[in-house]
């Protein structure tokens, strides 16, 4: 393309133009746009006589003293300049905005979908304990009722030996029983996740709460439930695991004396991300081992999903 001034101009010489309009941005572009920016203000500043870096403060009327011709050469070098080189820095530049607007909505959309599988989980465990509490109560009347009925009908026998021969051989079926459906090893093993889950169901976790040399674990706990607008009766509250390397924020353990207090408190947790001061807190129920991998494994699957779908659009 053959330019105005391209041989005699030192700004058209210093960008060096070798390439069409309306390409894309090449980050090389910027010193050279910068220099070629840099010796039009010089050269206005050399005619008119003032300051370069004070160039937008020239009088109108010292512009109207300039002859045509050198005016024509600055303009038509700037029009070059932002032709090859500023419209595609600006096109670049929206297109960085538009892409820190997506990642910002991708982080909303994870950290709602992380609650919902919280309430999710919480909601699952709840379940599971009442169906475990039904299934004993149901069990113990069935066999109760199984007991007293052959009871009666041993006690209304004349002869004493029959009496304790019937009694022996209900007592052998009471206890056949309740080996096949509720055996030691299954009772012990739904009591023990009952205990466990009720003891669960009273703690939660901090994640991100800074940590301090000489802080005072209980003060902080407190100061994000104010947030929250709850004020729930702790009975302990402390870091987990060792001394970590500085700058890692140690997750807090706070137990609390009800699970209805700790399920209040992870409804408005959420509410956090709108303090400034807490933006990084994160308040989660205390999971067992196999719940957390559970979790993991469903954040995971989601990533990859959004991966592969982000992937088919391009």
């Amino acid at each position: 393309m053959s330019l105005p001034f391209e041989d005699t101009s030192p700004y058209l010489r210093e960008i060096g133009i070798d390439r069409p309009s309306g390409m894309e941005f090449r980050p090389a572009d910027v010193p050279a746009v910068r220099r070629a920016m840099r010796l039009i203000r010089g050269d206005i500043g050399a005619v008119l006589k003032y300051n370069p870096d004070c160039a937008r403060d020239i009088p109108h009327e010292t512009f109207m003293k300039v002859r045509k011709e050198k005016l024509c050469e600055w303009l038509e070098n700037v029009l070059c300049i932002t032709d090859h080189y500023m419209d595609p820095i600006m096109r670049a530049a929206c297109g960085v905005a538009e892409s820190v607007g997506e990642l910002m909505a991708a982080r909303v959309a994870d950290q709602k979908t992380i609650i919902q599988l919280q309430e999710q989980v919480i909601t699952e465990k709840d379940r599971q304990l009442s169906k475990v509490q039904e299934t004993v109560k149901t069990g113990l009347k069935t066999y109760a009722s199984s007991v007293e009925q052959k009871c009666s009908e041993a006690f209304s026998c004349r002869v004493q030996e029959t009496v304790k021969s019937e009694m022996k051989s209900y007592a052998g079926i009471v206890e056949s029983k309740c080996s096949e459906v509720l055996s030691e090893k299954t009772i012990t093993a739904a009591v023990k996740s009952a205990v466990q889950a009720e003891d669960r169901s009273r703690n939660m976790i901090i994640f991100g709460c800074e940590e301090e040399s000489d802080e005072i674990v209980e003060e902080k706990v407190s100061e994000i439930f104010t947030h929250l607008g709850e004020k729930p009766p702790v009975v302990l509250c402390s870091r987990m695991g060792a001394v970590a390397r500085a700058g890692h924020r140690r997750p807090i353990k706070v137990v609390l004396r009800g699970s209805d207090q700790v399920k209040q408190v992870l409804r408005k947790a959420k509410n956090l991300k709108d303090i400034a001061s807490c933006k990084r807190v994160f308040v989660c129920p205390d999971r067992s081992v196999e719940e957390r991998q559970e979790i993991k494994k469903r954040v995971e699957e989601r990533k990859r999903q959004r991966t592969e779908t982000a992937r088919e659009i391009t």
